[in-house]
């Protein structure tokens, strides 16, 4: 995995980037780098080209992993894709049929083109199981 920027131009010890551990194997969700202590916590999405800082006390993290990357924080894992989709004749609007809940849920509409509805139906409706964090010391048993 490359390392995050450095910010080279902040000279506080506590703007570089340390290492944060996994809560889980295979866990996409939990930043695996972050900088700064408390309030201030950001952590680095590695998903954006380039990468990207986000503060987590006020959710920025959690929200950009879920609704721009397709990411849950319950699973650590993608959010299952539609079963099927299909586009309206009029071209304003793009569905996928949930495999949860069996409904047709819009993915993108002419002003939302990305998958961001489909995210957050995903979100609400699918159900996750939690995988097991690992134990305190690190060490798989």
């Amino acid at each position: 995995m490359p390392e995050p920027p450095a910010d080279l131009n902040d000279p506080k010890p506590d703007a570089q980037p340390r290492r944060q551990k996994l809560k889980y194997p295979g866990d996409m969700y939990t930043p695996q780098w972050v900088r700064y202590p408390g309030h201030s916590k950001e952590g680095f999405c590695n998903d954006c080209k380039p990468g990207k800082w986000l503060q987590l006390k006020n959710s920025a993290y959690w929200y950009h992993k879920q609704f721009f990357h397709g990411i849950s924080s319950v699973s650590g894992k993608m959010f299952v894709p539609p079963v099927e989709t299909r586009k309206f004749e009029s071209g304003d609007c793009t569905e996928g049929l949930c495999h949860q809940c069996g409904q047709w849920v819009p993915i993108a509409t002419s002003k939302k083109k990305n998958s961001m509805l489909w995210f957050r139906h995903a979100h609400k409706c699918h159900v996750y199981i939690k995988p097991k964090s690992y134990p305190p010391d690190g060490k798989r048993r």
